[in-house]
């Protein structure tokens, strides 16, 4: 829940629309443990269609991708 809360929140103060947004799905968040989503590696996949794999099948594997991705954002500035 504290990934989806801090993402929306991310998307809203950068104007990031999450249809139009697009993430490749790395390595590693396919080996994450625990329930997933089942991501398959170099999938791209919108920011909407992780929101729904992080939250229905409560994904690890979709949290830690938008974890990352929007955690190297913020790093960079890049909105």
């Amino acid at each position: 829940m504290m990934t989806f809360y801090t993402i929306i929140n991310i998307i809203e103060d950068y104007k990031i629309d999450p249809s139009q947004t697009f993430i490749t799905v790395c390595r590693q968040a396919t080996s994450i443990i625990g329930t997933s989503a089942d991501l398959i590696e170099d999938d791209i996949l919108s920011v909407r269609q992780l929101f729904y794999g992080m939250m229905l099948p409560s994904g690890n594997d979709a949290a830690f991708l938008l974890a990352e991705y929007f955690g190297q954002i913020l790093k960079d500035k890049k909105y």
